[in-house]
């Protein structure tokens, strides 16, 4: 009875493991849609009304072919009368971030914001005021009065133009206020149209003509005769400076 039981148990459980399995009938392959291939099978022990056929297809983002099954010959025709693109629809699974299966897509990459064209550096300010303090045709010298906010300069690149000629020219040592020019060489006087440049930007350009005020009257000499020399002294070096503070 022992035996009889055991053997009972053994077949049972065969039963159960065949009734579970498929066995492909590899003598019939098809491919209903060009991409999609299938391959006819059958699952134990009722091959009647268990037929099936097993479909590959590739599918968007997955590194391999993904398998789907269709049962009896309807689910075989159906594919038939189908795209390739209504199979992928219908049949692929939807794409998961999660999966491995997926193939990595690179981010995409940002465009460089635009940027704003460089704009030109604001003018600089006038350095003098077009004033003068004192100026002397004889001594051959003018103190011009420096603006109050005047720029800054690099004294390598600063120039003091009189008619286009270079004049020398020095803050006064004891007035900030006052830039001292000695004229240009003789036989040069005013009137003259002045230019200050800083670099290559001109900051000013106005027209100095001390008149009378640089031309004093002269005192004759013990003969009666005007100084032959008036007005046509040398050019100074060091051109005197006033304290004034306008």
């Amino acid at each position: 009875m022992n035996i009889n039981r055991k053997r009972a148990l053994y077949y049972s459980f065969v039963l159960v493991f065949i009734m579970a399995c498929r066995t492909y009938a590899c003598s019939y392959t098809t491919q209903p849609v060009m991409g999609v291939g299938c391959e006819r099978f059958y699952e134990i022990p009722n091959p009647g009304s268990l037929m099936g056929y097993s479909c590959t297809i590739p599918c968007p983002g997955m590194a391999e072919n993904y398998t789907f099954d269709v049962y009896g010959n309807d689910g075989l025709g159906a594919l038939y009368d189908m795209k390739f693109e209504q199979v992928q629809a219908q049949y692929c699974p939807a794409p998961d971030s999660s999966s491995s299966s997926i193939v990595p897509t690179e981010p995409p990459t940002e465009e460089p914001a635009p940027t704003d064209a460089p704009t030109d550096p604001a003018p600089l300010k006038p350095y003098l005021t077009g004033n003068f303090t004192t100026c002397d045709n004889l001594a051959r010298y003018v103190n011009f009065t420096i603006a109050e906010d005047a720029p800054a300069y690099d004294p390598a690149t600063f120039k003091v133009l009189f008619n286009d000629q270079v004049a020398k020219c020095a803050p006064a040592s004891n007035n900030p206020k006052i830039l001292s020019c000695s004229y240009p060489p003789a036989p040069y006087g005013p009137p003259a149209y002045i230019q200050v440049l800083i670099g290559e930007e001109l900051v000013n350009d106005f027209k100095f003509d001390g008149g009378s005020i640089c031309d004093p009257e002269q005192v004759p000499d013990a003969s009666g005769t005007e100084d032959p020399n008036s007005g046509t002294g040398p050019a100074a070096t060091e051109p005197p400076t006033d304290e004034s503070t306008d």
